[in-house]
């Protein structure tokens, strides 16, 4: 699945690609991400040595209810790539409209949040 990076871009590029490599791990098991959001310390370019990466993991499988199971799938495939990942599910309809969970409202205003497109924009997999 091709993905491309939106602006702005703060995280080390180490990371970006990890977050890439998720979001393809997670298409392999059925589950379509229309975007991930890195927000947190890593968005801001500051991380510590134990920073976790914060991500909201944007689908339309997390619009309405949603099964126990795909929050487990989120971190199972989570722990196979890298366990630092930090998945927090999010429908895309929740992603534009919720304006009042704050994770999502940090996510969605941070100005240093990095934006990872696997839909928006076409690029070559490296």
């Amino acid at each position: 699945m091709p993905v491309a990076i939106e602006y702005p871009i703060m995280a080390d590029p180490a990371i970006t690609d990890i977050v890439r490599q998720y979001l393809r791990n997670l298409a392999q098991q059925g589950l379509q991400a229309r975007m991930g959001v890195i927000f947190g310390s890593h968005a801001s370019g500051h991380p510590g040595q134990w920073s976790d990466i914060d991500l909201l993991v944007i689908s339309v499988a997390f619009d309405g209810v949603f099964s126990r199971d795909a929050i487990n799938s989120l971190r199972r495939v989570a722990a196979r790539t890298d366990s630092r990942i930090e998945p927090i599910p999010c429908g895309e309809r929740q992603c534009v409209e919720d304006a009042t969970t704050p994770i999502i409202e940090i996510a969605r205003l941070s100005l240093r949040a990095l934006w990872v497109s696997v839909v928006k924009i076409r690029v070559k997999q490296s």
